[in-house]
């Protein structure tokens, strides 16, 4: 069980680091488009990230 924990953990830390990145992206792109479909994609994953958190650990 401490194992996965532990690896739920980093994928956590993963999926919101991506998130990160994607949105630092998003405000460099020089494309409207681009940088809107960027911007979307960090929203949808620090969306699943919350809602991952408020399920808890059954997930």
């Amino acid at each position: 069980m401490i194992l996965k924990d532990e690896r739920d953990r980093a994928r956590q830390r993963q999926v919101e680091q991506k998130a990160r990145d994607l949105a630092e992206a998003a405000e460099r792109a020089t494309d409207p488009e681009l940088r809107q479909r960027l911007k979307d994609k960090a929203q949808r994953l620090q969306d699943q990230q919350e809602s991952a958190k408020r399920a808890g650990p059954e997930q």
